[in-house]
């Protein structure tokens, strides 16, 4: 805000403001517009297309080949709560990735009732965070997610959780016991110290992000996306640019990155502030 911007949450976009071909800002969906000189999209390639441009310029060849690439996998999640010094009995600041066989491509779950989880990533972010207070009850915080397809939940999704409320939640309570038990199994000293368990599925992913099937990796990871000439910071639109994961590569550092290169596709001069 000190340089002039703003940052506007609950406010949606619901289209790019095009000025004779030009991206010269965007409306929400109540009707405001903010018009700026350039427009970053860090919402994703397909949902910046699909979502955003008017339809003449969403037709232009390098839009059609975004929209060719499948979303990415998608994941289901528990967020854990702790009391207690979980560090004592197993929690790290480092990550861990937990696999049943040596081949990761077999680590996407499809959701079967009778089929046990292939993976398990397990973070626990209050440990990371100085700025944390655990308070006298040693409060933290956990997560273990599972990555998956988008088959595992594709009945319950336009309107299916609604419509068998009684399946869906059985369903979730079968995902959260088989997540919650492959942690116990590797953290078993840390079980005792859960206090609390919330499920994140595919469908909220979809619904919270926009991600077309809770594609949390942006589109498809693919030697046709990574060599694609349509999945540049710079777009062939005047004025609009991409950001985030579609911009570089899926994850944390393909996200950051990402962001790196959009804003230097607007002023490459962001490059001065890099630190070796």
């Amino acid at each position: 805000e000190a340089a002039g911007g703003s940052a506007r949450a609950s406010t949606p976009v619901r289209s790019i403001l095009m000025d004779d071909g030009h991206a010269v800002g965007v409306r929400t969906s109540t009707g405001k517009t903010f018009r700026a000189p350039h427009v970053v999209s860090a919402i994703g390639a397909r949902e910046t297309v699909k979502r955003l441009l008017l339809p003449e310029f969403a037709d232009q060849d390098w839009a059609r080949e975004v929209l060719t690439f499948r979303p990415s996998i998608c994941h289901f999640q528990i967020f854990l709560g702790f009391e207690g010094d979980i560090a004592r009995y197993g929690a790290t600041k480092s990550n861990h990735w937990f696999y049943d066989s040596w081949d990761t491509d077999t680590g996407i779950w499809s959701g079967g009732a009778d089929e046990p989880l292939p993976m398990l990533f397990v973070s626990f972010p209050s440990l990371k965070d100085p700025a944390h207070e655990p308070g006298p009850s040693n409060r933290h915080t956990g997560e273990a997610m599972v990555w998956a397809d988008w088959s595992s939940v594709v009945d319950f999704a336009n309107g299916g959780a609604e419509e068998r409320p009684s399946e869906w939640s059985a369903f979730k309570k079968d995902v959260e016991s088989k997540l919650l038990g492959f942690f116990h199994a590797k953290f078993p000293a840390l079980a005792p110290l859960v206090v609390h368990c919330e499920l994140g599925t595919p469908l909220a992913t979809a619904a919270f992000t926009g991600h077309e099937n809770g594609g949390f990796y942006g589109v498809e990871t693919t030697p046709r996306r990574v060599m694609s000439d349509a999945l540049q910071p710079k777009t062939p639109v005047p004025g609009l640019y991409l950001s985030g994961q579609d911009a570089m590569m899926p994850g944390i550092a393909g996200a950051l990155w990402g962001g790196m290169l959009g804003a230097a596709a607007v002023d490459p001069r962001v490059f001065r502030k890099l630190r070796v």
